[in-house]
């Protein structure tokens, strides 16, 4: 190889390896304290969020995760749950069924995991996993939703779904209270 070329690899590779370094350092680092995003982020997970994600509303996607805030009796709170509604869709939660704009989410089991069953859900191009509490193991199912998203506001679930305080209990969250987009977790 000659030393010009040895000179442009080492510099390409150099480049990249700055880059990917300013996205990890530039985003802003979580840790997740329970386990709703199970089983894709157990407790105890830490993850990057990028706070520069979002210019506006139509930038969020459903199957993101976003970590965005909320006031509750005084106090502020962080959660990272994932974007299952945007902007004008119409959402219909019962128990273990979800469906978007009329259509069931499909969901093909995977595995039992530990008192889980986990699933992969299919939401438009998007797919990942959620857990279910598996038969016959007690659980307090989440109240049913049906609604419409509001403008500038998204419906977000955890993926742990009878283990998580999400949109089915508090409504759509505002765009302005998402404080950005998850990017990356070690093991991801």
């Amino acid at each position: 190889m000659t030393s010009k070329r040895k000179l442009a690899v080492s510099l390409a590779l150099g480049l990249l390896a700055f880059g990917a370094t300013r996205a990890i350092l530039a985003g802003r680092w979580y840790r997740i304290p329970q386990n709703g995003m199970y089983p894709g982020l157990p407790a105890g997970s830490y993850l990057v969020v990028n706070r520069n994600a979002y210019r506006g509303p139509d930038d969020v996607q459903r199957g993101d995760i976003v970590v965005f805030v909320r006031n509750e009796k005084g106090a502020r709170y962080t959660y990272i749950w994932r974007v299952v509604g945007l902007p004008g869709d119409s959402i219909v939660v019962r128990g273990h069924h979800l469906a978007v704009n009329g259509t069931p989410l499909p969901q093909v089991e995977t595995r039992h995991d530990a008192a889980r069953t986990v699933f992969r859900e299919q939401n438009g191009p998007r797919s990942y996993e959620v857990a279910y509490p598996s038969a016959g193991q007690p659980a307090i199912e989440p109240p049913p939703v049906d609604t419409r998203v509001p403008p500038s506001t998204f419906f977000v679930m955890g993926d742990n779904r009878y283990n998580a305080i999400d949109s089915r209990h508090f409504g759509p969250v505002p765009f302005e209270d998402i404080l950005g987009k998850h990017v990356w977790s070690p093991g991801s």
